[in-house]
């Protein structure tokens, strides 16, 4: 799946029942979200997610945050409350144009990018980025592209969280993606859905190494449900060390 076609998809499900694009709850499918319901569910995880920060001191600052995958605006609008700014990235117009007209933060802003990289933003341009229930969404290798950029646009004594399942879970429809083609899984659901919400893992054998390589520390790694109930998922807190210099 190309960066268009994944624009196409996204910007079906933000047209067709966005709300349960973002949280797909089986009860909630069909336009069963209620708005001030589900903007809560992004208070709370933000809420959460601060405290984690918290735990390891981090970002040093706290001037600019990226919400990468920010659909409906669900989490940027309550990192706006944490941040000077806070700006929400996402691959879907019609995503955006929904978290626009809902959004209520002044400092909350939101950008458009469909492209395979990061380059509508400089180098070391944020102290936070967080990222859930998105990469797990696209092939793996525009996956860890992406995971490149957010070390080149996160500031020394940044932090970045985000999630991702490895494999399949031990369920029975776990297995299914085992051993199904994937293009046998991805055209069941076109039939149901008409576009298609990919899934993918990426090992954790090849998701660390290239972290640390761009310069990035692992501060965390632990499970987490973002994946589903297939999918064992984890959840990634990263950060990027300042480096001083040593004495000659």
């Amino acid at each position: 799946m190309s960066v268009g076609e994944l624009h196409d998809a996204w910007n079906t499900f933000g047209e067709k029942d966005a709300m349960w694009a973002v949280l797909a709850h089986p009860e909630r499918a069909g336009g069963r979200w209620e708005a001030t319901e589900f903007y809560a569910t992004g208070e709370r995880e933000i809420a959460d997610l601060m405290a984690l920060a918290d735990r390891f001191g981090l970002p040093e600052t706290r001037d600019r945050a990226l919400d990468f995958g920010c659909g409906l605006g669900r989490l940027t609008q309550p990192l706006a409350d944490h941040f000077k700014s806070v700006t929400g990235v996402d691959i879907s117009s019609s995503m955006l144009e929904r978290a626009e007209r809902a959004n209520r933060r002044p400092n909350a802003t939101f950008v458009l990018n469909v492209r395979p990289d990061l380059s509508v933003f400089p180098d070391q341009h944020f102290d936070f980025i967080y990222s859930t229930m998105v990469l797990q969404h696209m092939p793996p290798e525009l996956a860890l592209s992406y995971t490149d950029e957010f070390a080149r646009i996160l500031r020394p004594g940044g932090l970045v969280v985000f999630t991702v399942p490895t494999e399949p879970s031990d369920t029975m429809i776990g297995r299914l993606y085992r051993v199904l083609p994937p293009a046998v899984i991805h055209a069941y659901v076109r039939h149901r859905l008409g576009a298609v919400m990919e899934m993918h893992g990426i090992p954790m054998d090849v998701l660390i190494p290239r972290l640390t390589a761009r310069g990035l520390r692992i501060e965390l790694v632990e499970p987490h449900r973002s994946g589903g109930p297939y999918w064992r998922g984890f959840r990634y807190v990263v950060s990027k060390p300042i480096r001083t210099a040593t004495a000659s």
